[in-house]
């Protein structure tokens, strides 16, 4: 049911940890042993692992079928929401919404299943005081072919509907112009940030003064060649490719990425997959979707820990399309293609093609080479699966039908873009505004207090404090950013823009001539040093040597000056005012950066440019209908 598709029970990592054990390890092992060259190692095992699944029952062992609609499944997701319907608690009217739209998400277009789930969806809708929403839901019930027995019911409620809009203020208010459908872009509410300097002339979303550089203790990386202060935006991406991770399905559109839970509409070949609209669900369709829909369920079901694996599939069809669906054209492409003079940084993105920009994050790292048997040999058996599933069930399969060249290359892009978005991959976060309980702030001691307040914003107006939370909705691989390398005490954070852009911001003033470092997940504050050790090793296969991870100092430090500014920066009414005033605090030339932390500070600043421009007032409807609930 609703939530993550991910089965522990068909972990297709845990299944080839069993298999590697039981007889694969002895055969790759015996076979690469004396074999210096990396490529005909992953050559060799592929080739073992081909002959071990010709006979291995994979598709039994990990329950792999094709995803098709299924109504009964759609019926009993539908009696799940009703039962939660029945019971009048807000909260569980939002569950009962879920179980609605896995519901839609199941059954057969234009089934009765389907029309009752659309119904129940306008019920939720009109719980909440969502008038156009529910009426929007009333005509794809309609549409769906809505039971002859139960349309007076469906007419009594549109009737009160539109009584309701004559009559009561609508939740919306009149600045947000939403057609219930139909694809909105989302507002934040604040500009848009800008580039802080000039722009490079060739990469126009890029400052002029960041460069790639290359030697051998860093490998590729940036530099800036001119004093940053905190707060600069330095680079502004668009992700190649991004995909909606599982647990958000029923939450927000596959394309855009819009939340739009009550008016979601299915994709019509998977179980997977909705959409805000017929105008997003036509574009994923064209830009990627009809080379995975086939497949994307069973590949959610087994990833396991290989998320990035879910990246890759997602490159692959992308780029196949942009590719006019030629495989035989991406081969010769690819065979002529010179890696060593692909650079993102050195093409000229105002005229680039298609083909350009997959250069780019065709030659992103893979850490092949550095890879142990074993932990190589896990992914190729995942993209062999993979592999297959496709051939079988997409239109790759008559294209590599009789075509052996055409089939490896599936799998050799397969592989590689798998192990590229393993390490290369990127979190794209937004902010979710949480409403203080009652009587919660009076009860928090004053220490409790101080510590929150870097994270509390105060409504004017009410003066009740909000908590926003940054929670994670997509995976997204960039070729620009990708070339930052990692610190545990970064001095560049990523921005999520609301439109599907990365914006990359300096948390600290930046000598000229220093490195430009990220964060690849392993925050001070909540692991220590020898968790990160591993989880950077496990993960990104390098060993860090970060301030933090050299310093011996684990405690966190609180400077009472900084302490004092964040108490009184809740003082201010406005979000721009706090974040101008912090700005100005934090690039005074006196002021000083530990090596082992980031401040409080930098968490601040943070924190709010992320509140200005991944939170979207439109999207965050439960602030309002939380306090004011319509029950009828």
């Amino acid at each position: 049911m609703y939530g993550p598709l991910r089965d522990k029970n068909y972990d297709v990592t845990k299944l080839f940890g069993q298999l590697w054990e039981e007889t694969l390890q002895q055969r790759i092992i015996e076979s690469t042993q004396n074999q210096p060259d990396d490529d005909r190692v992953a050559t060799i095992i592929k080739c073992k692992i081909d002959d071990f699944l010709r006979r291995f029952p994979f598709h039994e062992r990990l329950q792999l079928q094709p995803d098709t609609k299924d109504n009964a499944k759609a019926l009993a997701a539908r009696d799940l929401g009703n039962e939660l319907f029945a019971l009048p608690m807000e909260g569980n009217y939002l569950q009962a919404l879920r179980h609605y739209n896995e519901s839609i998400s199941y059954s057969a277009q234009g089934s009765e299943a389907r029309a009752l789930a659309y119904g129940n969806r306008s019920a939720v809708c009109l719980k909440f005081g969502l008038y156009q929403e529910c009426l929007e839901n009333i005509r794809l019930a309609r549409a769906s072919n809505y039971p002859a027995r139960l349309a007076d019911k469906l007419n009594k409620r549109e009737q009160h509907v539109k009584r309701c809009i004559q009559h009561d203020p609508p939740v919306f208010p009149d600045r947000v112009k939403h057609t219930p459908g139909k694809y909105r872009p989302r507002d934040s509410g604040h500009p848009a940030p800008k580039l802080s300097y000039e722009a490079h002339a060739n990469v126009p979303q890029l400052v002029k003064c960041v460069e790639l550089r290359q030697d051998s203790e860093f490998g590729r990386h940036l530099v800036t060649t001119q004093h940053l202060k905190a707060g600069d935006v330095l680079l502004i991406e668009k992700p190649y490719a991004n995909l909606l991770i599982d647990v958000e399905r029923h939450v927000r559109c596959a394309f855009c990425q819009n939340e739009d839970r009550f008016t979601l509409i299915p994709c019509e070949g998977c179980t997977v997959t909705m959409y805000c609209s017929e105008e997003c669900r036509d574009k994923a369709h064209k830009q990627y979707h009809r080379y995975e829909c086939g497949v994307l369920r069973d590949c959610w079901r087994m990833i396991g820990p290989l998320l990035g694996g879910m990246a890759g599939l997602r490159t692959v069809a992308t780029a196949f399309a942009s590719f006019d669906q030629d495989l035989g054209g991406w081969n010769d492409h690819l065979n002529t293609l010179n890696e060593m003079n692909v650079s993102a940084f050195r093409m000229d993105w105002n005229n680039a093609t298609v083909s350009d920009i997959y250069d780019a994050v065709h030659v992103l790292a893979t850490n092949q080479k550095r890879r142990c048997r074993k932990d190589l040999a896990e992914l190729i058996f995942f993209a062999s699966i993979v592999h297959r599933l496709l051939l079988e069930r997409t239109d790759f399969g008559p294209l590599c039908e009789s075509n052996p060249i055409r089939s490896k290359l599936l799998f050799d892009l397969l592989l590689r873009h798998v192990q590229i978005s393993l390490i290369n991959k990127k979190r794209v976060h937004h902010m979710e505004a949480v409403e203080v309980k009652d009587g919660e702030d009076e009860d928090t001691n004053e220490k409790v207090k101080d510590e929150l307040n870097d994270y509390f914003n105060y409504d004017s107006e009410e003066g009740k404090p909000t908590h926003f939370e940054e929670r994670p909705h997509a995976i997204a691989v960039y070729p620009l950013s990708s070339m930052l390398n990692h610190s545990c005490v970064p001095n560049v954070v990523p921005i999520n823009l609301l439109d599907g852009r990365c914006a990359i911001v300096a948390v600290r003033p930046i000598a000229a001539g220093e490195q430009l470092f990220d964060n690849y997940g392993t925050c001070t504050i909540r692991h220590g040093r020898s968790i990160r050790g591993i989880y950077l090793q496990d993960c990104y296969l390098f060993h860090c040597s970060c301030g933090a991870c050299q310093s011996h100092v684990e405690c966190a430090y609180t400077d009472p000056e900084e302490a004092n500014l964040l108490r009184n920066l809740e003082l201010l009414p406005k979000v721009e005012t706090k974040l101008l005033m912090l700005l100005w605090h934090m690039n005074q030339d006196e002021r000083y950066y530990t090596k082992h932390q980031l401040t409080a500070m930098q968490h601040k600043l943070v924190h709010t440019l992320r509140m200005m421009h991944s939170f979207s007032p439109d999207d965050e409807l439960f602030l309002v209908v939380r306090q004011e609930t319509l029950l009828f």
